[in-house]
């Protein structure tokens, strides 16, 4: 079939609609690359696809051009040809694939070769359509068609993408600036909170106490002076007194409660006076584990381990129906290590996901919000284990404890700390 033959076939076939009226592409904007060594089969292909609409066409005679094509501009589509001198289209597509690493327009190849074999291995170089000369227009069209309208989809899917992970990365990052200025605030209250009881324990402790203590001095001048002639008031007296003690101890136990007073001399006998409350408070064994030397943390990562303990111990009095709790304070690579294992029943750890356990949602917080983490591991019939960690001014602790117990005892004592 002659030059005039295809271009009537082209003049008198039907003009084919590449687009849809819902197609978020226009094929007809593709840019194509024709490749083939006879320039009158590149007019004729140029002439085909520019009555239907096709204005962006690059050409190459020569196939060792296309690769500097290829990266000088982004393609739609290649028209290639197998039976080039130089290089044949195999070639030329396994050289392509190689250096865009696959990211590469879908090759349809144009050749006059129809052997099985010679397809195949087309095929197989990477070609993604195959028509032999003499073909017909409207079919070669459509391959085409289909052919760029996949890669305009893939490369919109592609734009579409970068556009959602970009969103996804601006939502992550204001996510995660909210969930820390979140955690600043809650610490900035938490700040607050601690002072404010503070204020309120001294000023129970200051104020209240000394009226109380003036009232009982009262109660007692009373006694003195009329008790003896009076024995009703006598009686009246004793039943002030006692209500005097209760009402002194109760104070005493709010402004313990709101701020121990041993929190003034350090970690250390804060963790001592709770540990002896929670053992009088609750009848359970509770064993204390301190380091050799004194704890360096600023008040906040006191309080806030303080807290944390306190926590603990509370559920282990509410929930574990335990007999034995060990807790321990250690020194370990700069961090501050609570530990407090109970022997009680235990439970599920799924069985807490997703729930508002706030305060195991607190002692986690307290932990985040000073560089540290909590955590909690529980095994039913096994007892529960909570391990806070928070950073802390280490002062060549664990060489400390190295010192008193020797470098056997100190790898001992991490050991029974991590595996007790």
């Amino acid at each position: 079939m002659t030059n005039d033959q295809y271009e009537g076939i082209l003049a008198d076939g039907p003009r084919l609609s590449l687009g849809t009226a819902e197609a978020q592409v226009d094929p007809l904007l593709a840019r194509i690359l024709l490749v083939d060594d006879d320039v009158a089969s590149i007019r004729m292909m140029m002439r085909m696809l520019r009555s239907q609409g096709y204005t962006e066409l690059v050409t190459a005679t020569d196939p060792r051009d296309v690769p500097a094509l290829c990266r000088e501009q982004e393609f739609d589509l290649i028209l290639l040809d197998l039976n080039m001198p130089h290089m044949d289209g195999v070639q030329l597509m396994e050289q392509l694939i190689a250096e865009f690493d696959g990211d590469l327009a879908p090759v349809l190849v144009v050749t006059a070769q129809d052997d099985h074999g010679r397809r195949l291995c087309a095929l197989c170089a990477g070609a993604s359509d195959y028509v032999t000369k003499p073909f017909q227009f409207d079919e070669l069209l459509a391959r085409a068609g289909n052919l760029i309208r996949m890669r305009m989809y893939q490369n919109a899917m592609r734009k579409r993408n970068r556009s959602l992970e970009e969103l996804v990365r601006e939502r992550t990052e204001e996510l995660l600036r909210s969930r820390q200025e979140m955690r600043e605030f809650a610490a900035h209250n938490e700040q607050v909170r601690e002072a404010e009881r503070a204020r309120i324990a001294r000023e129970i402790h200051d104020e209240l106490g000394q009226y109380l203590t003036a009232l009982s001095l009262d109660i007692s001048i009373l006694e003195m002076r009329f008790c003896a002639s009076l024995p009703a008031l006598a009686e009246q007296v004793e039943s002030m007194r006692k209500l005097m003690d209760r009402t002194i101890s109760m104070v005493r136990n709010v402004a313990s409660q709101l701020r121990p007073a041993a929190m003034n001399l350090g970690l250390e006998a804060a963790a001592e006076w709770l540990v002896n409350e929670f053992r009088s408070r609750t009848g359970m064994a509770c064993t204390l584990s301190l380091p050799a030397k004194a704890i360096l943390l600023d008040d906040e990562s006191a309080t806030a381990v303080f807290r944390i303990l306190q926590e603990s111990l509370t559920n282990v009095s509410r929930h574990s129906a335990a007999r034995q709790v060990d807790v321990s304070l250690r020194v370990e690579m700069g961090h501050l290590v609570l530990q407090v294992r109970d022997d009680g029943r235990g439970f599920e750890e799924s069985t807490i996901a997703g729930k508002s356990t706030f305060g195991l949602m607190g002692m986690r917080e307290r932990a985040i919000i000073l560089g540290g983490e909590a955590q909690l591991h529980s095994t039913p019939g096994e007892g529960t284990v909570v391990i806070a960690s928070i950073p802390c001014q280490e002062q060549n602790a664990d060489a400390n404890l190295g010192a008193v117990q020797g470098p056997e005892g100190l790898l001992a004592a991490k050991n029974r700390f991590r595996h007790p």
